[in-house]
């Protein structure tokens, strides 16, 4: 069989076609979805907005603990009060969205970071901590 000359085109599309897989192989192997030293250790075990992210102006910030564990949250550096957090007990899940006559009414453009504060409930083993996590807000 014999196989014509190579020709510019076709070094191109080969290369081309080289980058696509090596840039597929890349994005499906070299992301990291853990959080921090809070996640690996089990306590924290998500956040939204996701790390790094962009999001609207009152979009909800959310974490979500292990079971064994309380928490507060703060943004920006302004501490959240808990008649203002949605709590849902059966996933331990704390969130706060920004609202006329709230705390924060909206998240300003930029950096925004919100820290939460986690601590063992009573009767139960455990260290206290936080995990800190920032994205951007259009």
């Amino acid at each position: 069989m014999r196989l014509g000359p190579i020709t510019l085109r076709r070094a191109v599309f080969v290369i081309l076609l080289a980058v696509a897989g090596g840039s597929l192989y890349l994005a499906t192997t070299l992301h990291d979805d853990s959080l921090t030293a809070g996640v690996r250790s089990g306590v924290v075990r998500s956040v939204s907005p996701r790390p790094g992210s962009i999001q609207l102006r009152q979009t909800e910030v959310q974490v979500e603990l292990d079971s064994t564990y309380a928490a507060e949250l703060a943004i920006n550096g302004t501490a959240i009060p808990d008649d203002q957090l949605a709590v849902i007990p059966g996933l331990n899940r704390i969130s706060y969205t920004p609202g006329i006559g709230r705390e924060i009414e909206v998240l300003p453009a930029g950096s925004n970071c919100a820290v939460v504060r986690f601590r063992p409930l009573a009767g139960t083993s455990g260290q206290p901590g936080s995990y800190r996590w920032c994205f951007s807000v259009q």
